[in-house]
């Protein structure tokens, strides 16, 4: 295996660890809290950084890494998409 190969697999595997069990994860207590627990710009940087990546594995044919950073930055959007529902839903309150 040559070492290209390799790296772009161990991005892709802990890319998809990522993606499919830390970004659910914080989605998930967030409905449950029903509020953001990200701040704006942890979630626009998250966002900058996933499109970026995208562009960069595009330009690069990578195309191994390049689908976990599309399920990535759906992810990153719904809880951009989360912050805010639940940040309309706290100002109306106080």
């Amino acid at each position: 295996m040559d070492l290209q190969f390799t790296l772009s697999l161990l991005v892709s595997i802990f890319s998809l660890a990522l993606v499919l069990v830390g970004i659910p994860a914080q989605i998930k207590k967030n409905y449950q809290e029903k509020r953001s627990g990200q701040p704006l710009m942890t979630i626009l940087i998250a966002l900058a950084f996933y499109a970026s990546s995208i562009g960069f594995f595009t330009l690069t044919r990578a195309w191994l890494p390049l689908a976990s950073f599309s399920i990535g930055i759906i992810m990153w959007g719904v809880t951009l998409v989360q912050y805010f529902i639940y940040e309309k839903r706290e100002k109306s309150l106080a």
